[in-house]
């Protein structure tokens, strides 16, 4: 037996599935998606005037900063807030990985991959950029430490912040590339208050790399100085180099966002960069930070593709992850789109009061329900 969810609004912008639609799940899949589905012997949920929508991937998530950094407690956050798929964003390094690995990526129920920081020592002591010493930017180990751990490292990250890297400019982010290439990954790369104009960066990139915290309004940025996106920075999205928002508690700024959405560059991933002190801050979680881009003017659609269909491909795992289509695991999250007067804040204490959220209802699991809110 399985599970029918029935009269939601489903919304999976990746697969072309909008509307009042019905989903079955069965044995941990997606099975069939379609107006008036029969019960057929299975399990009915009413989710009648819910949005439907595929379980969340946030690309770009901690849990291991410091070895402490939500740890066991990843699954608790992740299944309240629609989230199936989480992935650590450089939080460990070739000299640390396997501490996470199993303390928390083996142990968890939310799906977990992890971006391996160029830094062997990874983020373990933020008072010190972990890329002040060069020589912790180890092209081999971090090769090592992909191939060993290739089911869960999806390419390489880092921060190439001037208070991180010092006077080494943009060789952590050349290593990187290469230890990327190596293993057949993707490189993310944190760029704000960067050493080099993004120009600079930017031009080291390859297709499918990622420019996490695009939005932080810290040195040099995507904007040029008459507030306009930067013909380099089109450019990259030309080639296929992504833009991920990362929030984080000090990497989005309104007024460059607005500037962006504005002129029509839109992200193409929403992710958290969630810490302990996020979630206790401005960041809160993954669908707060997805009403924050609905509500600068970002189409719901788009903002669901962003947390679904796109960090899926930018996985390698499209059409299985991110989707509600026949034959795809059956991760899905429920959400009420709730009207209101809503307080949103930036990294930069600036507040905006919006008229929607998403308020989460339901999590499905590969088929089974592994959250739902009281009441519900």
């Amino acid at each position: 037996m399985g599970l029918l969810l029935k009269g939601g609004e489903v919304l999976d912008p990746g697969a072309g599935l909008a509307g009042r639609l019905d989903v079955r799940v069965r044995d941990g899949l997606v099975t069939e998606v379609a107006a008036g589905l029969a019960a057929d012997g299975d399990a009915v949920l009413d989710v009648g005037g819910a949005l439907v929508v595929p379980g969340l991937i946030d690309l770009h998530a901690h849990c291991f900063i410091g070895a402490s950094d939500f740890g066991p407690r990843t699954d608790d956050v992740a299944r309240a807030t629609g989230v199936t798929t989480w992935v650590d964003g450089g939080s460990t390094g070739a000299g640390t990985f396997e501490g996470m690995r199993e303390w928390v990526l083996s142990r968890s129920r939310v799906r977990m991959y992890a971006f391996l920081n160029i830094s062997a020592i990874g983020l373990m002591y933020l008072k010190i950029g972990e890329l002040n010493h060069l020589a912790y930017a180890d092209v081999d180990a971090a090769i090592g430490a992909g191939r060993d751990h290739a089911d869960l490292i999806v390419g390489i990250k880092v921060r190439n912040q001037l208070e991180v890297v010092g006077d080494a400019g943009v060789e952590p982010l050349r290593r990187a590339v290469r230890a990327a290439d190596a293993i057949g990954g993707r490189v993310m790369i944190h760029c704000t208050n960067p050493p080099v104009p993004m120009a600079e960066l930017l031009a080291l990139l390859r297709p499918g790399d990622i420019v996490s915290h695009f939005l932080h309004g810290r040195g040099h940025g995507i904007l040029d100085d008459a507030g306009q996106v930067r013909r380099e920075v089109r450019q990259a999205r030309e080639r296929g180099v992504l833009f991920d928002v990362a929030h984080g508690r000090m990497h989005v700024k309104f007024p460059i966002a607005r500037a962006a959405l504005g002129q029509g560059f839109y992200p193409d991933t929403i992710s958290s960069d969630l810490t302990l002190g996020g979630a206790a801050g401005c960041v809160k979680d993954l669908p707060t930070t997805m009403a924050k881009f609905l509500n600068l003017g970002m189409p719901l659609a788009e903002v669901v593709r962003a947390v679904t269909a796109t960090p899926a491909k930018a996985l390698g795992r499209a059409g299985r992850l991110g989707t509600l289509a026949p034959g795809a695991v059956a991760d899905v999250a429920v959400f009420r789109l709730e009207s209101g007067a809503f307080e949103f804040e930036d990294a930069h204490g600036e507040r905006m009061t919006a008229p929607r959220r998403f308020a989460p209802e339901l999590t499905l699991r590969a088929g089974e329900v592994w959250w739902r809110r009281s009441g519900a």
